[in-house]
């Protein structure tokens, strides 16, 4: 057998390790410097350190509404993944049915939401929710009457739904086919045999199955809350974080991606402030990273509960 030095193998890896320091390291490290500095596009050439002055001014300014911005957002990636997890396991059960005819037809109808452009999707359904000539009241009328409107994108409740419903539309398809493969790798001997000791249909799926699926659904969730929270245009596309009350209130659907564009890089196109947005940034990577660490933590336990 060849044996292989490990000097040869850090070469061998040197490469890519090179690279995921210029794409990654640098640029998380050069943010991290931008946000103890006042830099902004007009004092490029001379800007100095600041030290935590972008922080303070983000966290502890009286009128900031970091904090009511953060509580939105959490609100809605917990409504948005409870969703996505609820809307893909009744689809990944139905799928994995082997009485449902023409699985594979349907399997790529369950694909399109998630192949199409997110843009062009949140385009779509912000006609579709449209006050006024939106077919989602029109057809209402229809059946309610000429008084019927939902506000859709003028109320606060409604816009926020709109959203949710837009990104369930987008996102419920992950999960589907993480779970469907989880279902499908579940051993069928497993369920004959809880079948057996006379556990109804119900019991065999939360005493065999759910227990099964928690490895493949925890880090689906834990990607799909990230991205939930990151995400920019398809709520920017549909209200452009609104309805607004007042012009230094957030809007009600203005969570932190779009806040932070809305109140400190749109407010001044001309003179963006870079250090303050370096700040921002660094905020939610720390935010996500413990996020993602207490979620992994919680996970873990009942990942290895499932195995045992």
């Amino acid at each position: 057998m060849l044996k292989v030095s490990r000097f040869t193998i850090f070469l061998y890896l040197l490469p890519m390790l090179i690279t995921l320091a210029l794409v990654s390291i640098w640029p998380i490290l050069y943010t991290l410097y931008l946000s103890f500095t006042n830099y902004t596009l007009f004092n490029s050439d001379h800007y100095s350190l600041i030290g935590l002055g972008n922080y303070q001014q983000l966290l502890l300014t009286p009128n900031s509404d970091l904090f009511f911005v953060l509580g939105l957002t959490v609100l809605y990636v917990a409504v948005c993944v409870a969703l996505f997890l609820v809307i893909g396991m009744a689809t990944a059960l139905a799928l994995n049915n082997p009485r449902i005819k023409g699985q594979a037809f349907w399997r790529t109808v369950l694909l399109v939401p998630w192949a199409a452009p997110s843009g062009i999707t949140a385009l779509i359904w912000k006609f579709l929710f449209n006050d006024d000539f939106g077919p989602i009241n029109q057809i209402g009328r229809i059946f309610f009457g000429h008084q019927f409107a939902i506000p859709w994108l003028s109320a606060p409740w409604g816009t926020f739904a709109a959203v949710v419903i837009t990104n369930v539309w987008l996102s419920y398809p992950f999960f589907t086919v993480v779970i469907l493969g989880a279902l499908q790798s579940i051993p069928q001997e497993l369920n004959e045999a809880a079948s057996v000791d006379g556990a109804n249909a119900w019991k065999r799926f939360i005493t065999v199955t759910l227990p099964l699926l928690r490895p493949a659904i925890a880090p689906a969730a834990i990607l799909s809350a990230i991205t939930t929270f990151q995400m920019f245009n398809t709520v920017f596309l549909i209200n452009k974080g609104g309805p607004f009350v007042s012009a230094d209130k957030p809007g009600f659907t203005e969570f932190v991606i779009i806040y932070m564009y809305n109140r400190i890089l749109g407010a001044n196109v001309a003179n963006p402030h870079y250090a303050l947005i370096a700040a921002f940034s660094i905020l939610l990577f720390i935010i996500l990273a413990l996020a993602t660490f207490l979620a992994r933590t919680l996970s873990i336990p009942a990942s290895k509960e499932s195995v045992a």
